[in-house]
């Protein structure tokens, strides 16, 4: 699947993707139970990969100066 998103559209997924980032990894921090942990810490590394997929996309989509 493709998505086009505008620029406004990618600014605001890269600012959810790190918003988000944050708190899960400041769940991954505070949980006690060590299988918990286990699965928000994967979860924390998939969205890490989406955000640096994005990151890619914006890049590639700005124009050069």
């Amino acid at each position: 699947m493709v998505l086009e998103l505008s620029q406004q559209q990618f600014d605001l997924l890269h600012g959810c993707l790190a918003e988000s980032i944050e708190e899960l990894h400041d769940e991954v921090l505070h949980t006690d139970q060590h299988e918990m942990r286990g699965e928000l810490r994967e979860k924390l590394h998939q969205l890490q990969a989406l955000r640096r997929q994005v990151e890619a996309l914006m890049q590639r989509e700005q124009p050069s100066l």
